[in-house]
């Protein structure tokens, strides 16, 4: 039985049993810090499933687990975002996000992999520099977190490191900033999913495993929900931080 299943999911998932399964633990573990903090999935389950398959595999991969995942948590979070400033990065970020994916195409798997390892490690960093404690609203500022948002996500599925240095700070409640990262990032999966299609980038291997996973990826982003409001602002804001660092540090890992 289990060849049988080692044999079915070689031919439909790309993946034998093994990595299979340890995708499946990637994606829950991923998904719990996602409903946790609002972000986060692709931040630690590209480098880590990285480890397993090909860079356009995870990429994508996590490009369609956040299109599954993104509905959940959308009501609530508008009720308390801040619409216009959101409205405005969500549209730069999809607007960019072609030129990222083009990229991921064009490129070798080992410079996608150094560049998906360095996204994860610069943005540990820069999470850990001070910054000042107001959001900079300027349109120039805007412009830059939207666009660089875009690139990431369509090179990387990873829209989060721009969105979180502007949103995840002091003065910014952490209901409100999880809230603008749910609904930006929801926004750019669906126009990355549409490009991808459009590019021939979603292939069965890609789209099963993703389906496999979905269960676990609905499933850990509910548990972490649960204990989202149950922790204090500074323990929330250090998970945000301990997730950097665990993407980072795999991230390391797999370029070495």
């Amino acid at each position: 039985m289990i060849d049988a299943l080692n044999s079915w999911l070689n031919a439909h998932a790309g993946l034998s049993l093994l990595p299979f399964l340890l995708v499946c633990s990637i994606v829950f573990g991923a998904s719990f810090f996602r409903g946790l903090t609002g972000f986060g999935y692709a931040i630690l389950a590209v480098p880590l499933v990285s480890l397993v398959a090909a860079p356009t595999t995870a990429v994508i991969m996590a490009i369609l687990m956040q299109l599954i995942i993104g509905p959940f948590g959308i009501r609530s979070a508008i009720r308390v975002i801040e619409r216009p400033l959101v409205t405005k990065i969500a549209v730069l970020s999809c607007l960019l996000t072609p030129a990222g994916l083009w990229l991921l195409d064009i490129v070798s798997a080992d410079l996608a992999r150094l560049t998906i390892t360095m996204i994860a490690i610069g943005s540990f960093l820069a999470f850990m520099m001070k910054r000042p404690p107001e959001m900079n609203r300027s349109p120039l500022h805007i412009l830059m977190v939207g666009s660089l948002s875009g690139l990431l996500n369509g090179f990387a599925a990873m829209p989060g490191p721009p969105v979180i240095l502007h949103f995840v700070r002091k003065g910014v409640p952490p209901i409100v900033a999880r809230g603008s990262m749910i609904t930006i990032f929801f926004a750019a999966a669906a126009m990355a999913t549409v490009v991808a299609l459009w590019r021939g980038m979603i292939d069965e291997q890609v789209l099963v495993l993703s389906l496999l996973a979905c269960p676990l990826m609905i499933g850990g982003n509910h548990l972490g929900s649960r204990f989202f409001g149950s922790v204090s602002e500074p323990v929330w804001r250090g998970v945000v931080v301990l997730l950097l660092g665990i993407a980072a540090t795999m991230a390391l890992i797999r370029a070495f």
